[in-house]
């Protein structure tokens, strides 16, 4: 499967010689596995006021699987905030929206991922024990 959804209409960052694409897209996805769910959101618009950092992580949500292993396809890239609200903006507007991850590059206590479909947002948070 050839991943052809490149962000070319983001501005943004590659990530730096210690980050590891296969571990941020895993850190990104356990409070989606395991956590839970806070908020559900219609629009954009909605979800703006929670996107609280100034850069994010953001992954189009890509996987394969090998056997019992699930193995990420998909590009990811550091972006500013404005950046990358403009970008999903017009990816709405263009109907070119893909699932995304988005997450804060820096790590909170109670990290926040959000998970962009074609039609709706959501938040989650790692669930705390």
């Amino acid at each position: 499967m050839k991943n052809s959804y490149r962000f070319e209409k983001l501005i943004k960052s590659e990530l730096g010689p210690t980050e590891s694409r296969e571990d941020i897209y895993s850190m990104m996805q356990k409070p989606i596995l395991y956590g839970d769910m806070v908020k559900i959101f219609d629009s954009l618009a909605d979800m703006k006021s929670y996107l609280n950092s100034d850069c994010y992580y953001v992954a189009h949500n890509l996987t394969a699987r090998k056997g019992k292993k699930t193995i990420f396809k998909g590009r990811l890239y550091k972006a500013k905030k404005d950046d990358l609200l403009n970008f999903i903006f017009e990816a709405i507007d263009s109907d070119e929206l893909r699932e995304l991850l988005i997450s804060p590059i820096q790590a909170h206590q109670k990290r926040k991922v959000f998970y962009c479909s074609e039609d709706v947002f959501y938040m989650y948070t790692e669930k705390q024990v």
